[in-house]
């Protein structure tokens, strides 16, 4: 099976950067194959222009516009292939929305990971980001409007005493043989004062599920868990923030209530959330 990186695009110049991320990445760490994802879903008011008239559609401009879009895809895939002449490049189209598109895309060729890009302007993925990354079965890479890639020489994982069994999910993080080359920065932060480091025996389990990586063990106390975590990849020069799935893991937030909030704050650098 092809290691493959799904990214869906909606051709805004955002995705447009989110491609050239991920041909980098690719690169970087061995993947076989990226899928260029761009649906034409249409609701039942996409043939209304948003004007005082509500005038219709002409359904030529409709079509030259998706004639316009394929052939921009091509272009993108074609890119990618220029840059990295290694991978593989599929371009798919869809007529479903777009959480049923990726749905599709991942039953029938299997990506390991969706890459998506985190931006504060409009456009159909930055409209459904949180819904594709709360609803997606495989990890998700949310990567911040304007970074530019760096190879991960240090990934920072927030953590939590109460499920250190979580921490076993990156035992499942082979990202390529080069993945074992990064340092984790396994990061405890308590916004309890009174709480103490974890005695020998927690800290001989923390070590044994970070045995397969380069690893160190750091503690931090404050109020706000993700200004800690932001404030910690700033002074580490961290370039990849690694989400842990879970009720006590590090962000309970990005996956649960207010993941808009948490992505925004916390992607300074990508941020791969785990299942």
């Amino acid at each position: 099976m092809m290691k493959t990186l799904l990214v869906p695009v909606d051709l805004t110049a955002a995705s447009d950067e989110t491609v050239r991320f991920t041909t980098a990445w690719s690169k970087q760490y061995d993947y076989e194959r990226i899928i260029l994802l761009k649906t034409f879903y249409e609701n039942v008011f996409s043939d209304i222009v948003i004007s005082a008239e509500y005038a219709p559609v002409d359904e030529a401009s409709v079509n030259n516009n998706r004639e316009a879009a394929k052939a921009r895809l091509q272009e993108l895939a074609e890119e990618i292939v220029a840059e990295h002449n290694q991978v593989q490049v599929t371009i798919a189209i869809s007529e479903d929305p777009i959480l049923r598109a990726i749905n599709e895309i991942i039953h029938t060729a299997s990506p390991s990971m969706i890459v998506l890009g985190s931006n504060n302007t409009d456009g159909l993925i930055a409209r459904n980001l949180i819904s594709i990354a709360k609803t997606s079965p495989i990890r998700v890479l949310v990567v911040p409007a304007g970074y530019s890639f760096q190879p991960v020489k240090k990934a920072l994982v927030p953590f939590d005493f109460k499920a250190l069994q979580v921490l076993g999910k990156l035992q499942k993080v082979a990202i390529s043989p080069n993945w074992p080359k990064a340092q984790l920065l396994a990061l405890n932060v308590s916004t309890d004062s009174n709480q103490q480091t974890p005695d020998e025996q927690t800290t001989a389990a923390i070590h044994e599920y970070l045995s397969a990586f380069r690893h160190e063990i750091h503690y931090s106390k404050g109020n706000d868990i993700i200004e800690s975590v932001t404030d910690y990849t700033k002074s580490n020069d961290v370039q990849l923030v690694v989400a842990l799935p879970g009720k006590h893991s590090f962000l309970y937030a990005l996956t649960h209530k207010s993941i808009s909030e948490a992505i925004t704050r916390a992607a300074q650098v990508p941020v791969l959330i785990l299942k």
